[in-house]
C-alpha cells in the first residue's frame, strides 16, 4: 500500500479561508452569522476576525459587529498576479478616451470610504496630477470616488461616510455630506 505523501491541511487556516470565503460572498456580516454558517464558535470566530483585522483584511463596520474584506486581498493578489487582464483591457480604452480628451484617466476600485487607484494614464497637458498606483484617497474628494458613489442612493452615501470627516485639500474639495449630495445629482445627471 502507498503512503500518502500530502500533509494534513491545518485547521486553523481552513478556517481562516472559510472566513475569507465567507466574507467574499456577503458585503458584510456579524459574527453570530458568520459563526453559524462556519460551524465555529463565536469567540473562535471572533479571535480569527481579530486576528485579520490587525493584519488588514477585515475590516469592522463602524461600531457594529459587522464586519467585510478590506482591498488587501487585492494589493496581494495584484502582486501575485498583476492584473494584466483586468489593466490591460482597462488600459487598451483608457487610451483611447485620453488620445480624444486630453486629459488624465484614472481606474479605481471603492475600498471603504476610499479609493484606490489601480492604474493610470497621465494627461497630454504639462500639468501632472499628483496620483499614483496604490494611493488612497477619501471618496468626497475625487471624481473617480464620486462616479463609484453615483451608484448608491442617497440613504448609501450617507451610511458609507457616516464616519468621515471631510477634510478640506484644496479650495474645490466638498465640505460636508450635503455639498456632495448635491454634486452626486450632478454626476447622475
Amino acid at each position: 500500500m502507498e503512503k500518502d505523501t500530502q500533509p494534513d491541511s491545518v485547521s486553523s487556516v481552513l478556517k481562516v479561508f472559510g472566513i475569507l470565503e465567507a466574507l467574499a460572498e456577503q458585503k458584510e456580516i456579524g459574527i453570530t452569522d458568520l459563526a453559524q454558517r462556519l460551524m465555529m464558535s463565536k469567540s473562535t470566530t471572533y479571535r480569527f476576525l481579530q486576528t485579520m483585522k490587525t493584519l488588514g483584511f477585515v475590516s469592522q463596520q463602524g461600531e457594529s459587529d459587522k464586519y467585510g474584506l478590506t482591498l488587501k486581498l487585492f494589493e496581494l493578489g495584484a502582486k501575485s498576479l498583476e492584473y494584466v487582464d483586468l489593466i490591460s483591457l482597462a488600459d487598451k480604452e483608457m487610451r483611447v478616451i485620453s488620445e480624444q480628451t486630453n486629459e488624465a484617466l484614472h481606474l479605481g476600485a471603492l475600498d471603504g470610504t476610499e479609493i484606490v487607484y489601480l492604474h493610470k494614464i497621465d494627461s497630454g497637458y504639462n500639468l501632472r496630477m499628483q496620483s499614483r498606483i496604490g494611493r488612497r484617497n477619501p471618496l468626497y474628494s475625487t471624481a473617480i470616488g464620486k462616479v463609484l458613489l453615483s451608484d448608491y442612493t442617497d440613504e448609501e452615501v450617507q451610511k458609507v461616510l457616516q464616519p468621515v470627516e471631510f477634510v478640506k485639500h484644496t479650495a474645490k474639495t466638498l465640505e460636508n455630506i450635503e455639498q456632495l449630495q448635491q454634486a452626486l445629482l450632478q454626476v447622475r445627471s
